[in-house]
């Protein structure tokens, strides 16, 4: 199956001879978008907005998503939802980016906010997950899935 790209290419040029203070709202839902160059996220929704500032354009975003993911115990392939907000600000001048250690705004008037997305909604992604409260993981010394099927080894392991 192909992957479905969208471009979450935004057109900030309109933003650059706008006073201090404009800001500018946006909403996003995808049921399915490939994020270059490795995220396939799922029910992509959310919110973000720029806002003018005297520094540049500040991005503010709360998003939601399902990404692909592997359950800690069993190893089983599952969906783990994410939520994230977080903040950019993408500064007019060179000089700012080495004091703030900001993203410069392009000069073709275009943010790909794919880049941000992605890192933030990997950022959360959560160190351990499990595809059930109670799994209970793989035997260690056959691999066998104990969800699925008991094996012959003895399993002192108590998950709770």
């Amino acid at each position: 199956m192909e992957n479905i790209k969208y471009s979450l290419r935004t057109n900030i040029g309109f933003f650059l001879n706008k006073p201090i203070g404009y800001s500018r709202n946006f909403e996003i839902n995808f049921p399915e978008i490939f994020i270059e160059p490795d995220l396939l996220a799922r029910n992509l929704i959310g919110h973000y907005s720029f806002s003018r500032t005297s520094e540049g354009l500040l991005l503010q975003a709360d998003l939601e998503a399902d990404i692909d993911g592997q359950c800690s115990r069993c190893l089983e392939p599952m969906q783990v939802h994410i939520h994230t907000n977080f903040e950019e600000l993408y500064v007019f001048e060179l000089r700012m980016i080495e004091e703030l250690d900001e993203e410069l705004v392009p000069k073709d008037g275009y943010i790909d906010l794919g880049i941000p997305f992605r890192d933030y909604i990997l950022l959360e992604l959560p160190i351990t997950s499990l595809c059930k409260p109670d799994c209970k993981g793989i035997c260690l010394e056959c691999g066998q899935n104990l969800n699925t099927r008991p094996c012959e080894h003895n399993h002192g392991i108590d998950f709770s």
